[in-house]
């Protein structure tokens, strides 16, 4: 079985999105990136069985298009408490779960066999696996930029204290890519 995997995109200054959920430039390395990102990239393609993300992440993708030309050909599991009347045309799968996050990562762990579970969508949704001890890695490309505002990734977790061990780092020119495993 494969490892449950938080990933995300992050500004120097702690950031995932602006304000109103805006990119901010965050996710440019990934659409055009140096050789070493690109092979970041291609290695998380090809170890990824199932991504995972919040509802509010999947609304906005919705309302966008943005899951056009998604290289992730994998089912995305929506942690939600209700199921959308349509869904965007494409080769998506999108598997919403209403019954919790218990529920949500058992159907994920099996739907992705010996590969990963990203956790790739959404600061509450990334929080929550957290909180429930769901997570055994985290991977954050650190993006050279200051966005002064925005949503942060790990806030509300005054509660909550986790011990990482840095296990890889890659300084791409354009993003520095960081993973840590989670000590349980």
């Amino acid at each position: 079985m494969g490892k449950v995997i938080l990933d995300m995109a992050m500004s120097l200054d702690g950031f995932i999105a602006g304000p109103n959920d805006e990119d901010m430039g965050l996710h440019d390395y990934f659409f055009s990136p140096s050789n070493e990102t690109a092979a970041v990239v291609e290695q998380g393609i090809k170890t990824t069985g199932t991504i995972i993300m919040g509802r509010r992440s999947y609304d906005i993708g919705a309302a966008q298009n943005g899951f056009a030309d998604n290289p992730y050909q994998v089912p995305k599991f929506i942690l939600s408490h209700t199921i959308p009347q349509s869904v965007p045309n494409g080769a998506e799968t999108f598997i919403f779960v209403t019954d919790g996050i218990d529920s949500l990562i058992q159907q994920a762990k099996i739907s992705a066999g010996d590969k990963d579970v990203v956790i790739g969508g959404g600061s509450n949704t990334a929080q929550q696996f957290l909180k429930h001890g769901y997570v055994d890695e985290i991977q954050i490309h650190l993006v050279p930029r200051l966005i002064g505002k925005g949503i942060r990734l790990f806030d509300f977790m005054d509660d909550i204290h986790i011990k990482l061990e840095r296990i890889n780092v890659i300084d791409a020119p354009d993003v520095t890519h960081l993973s840590f495993s989670i000590f349980k």
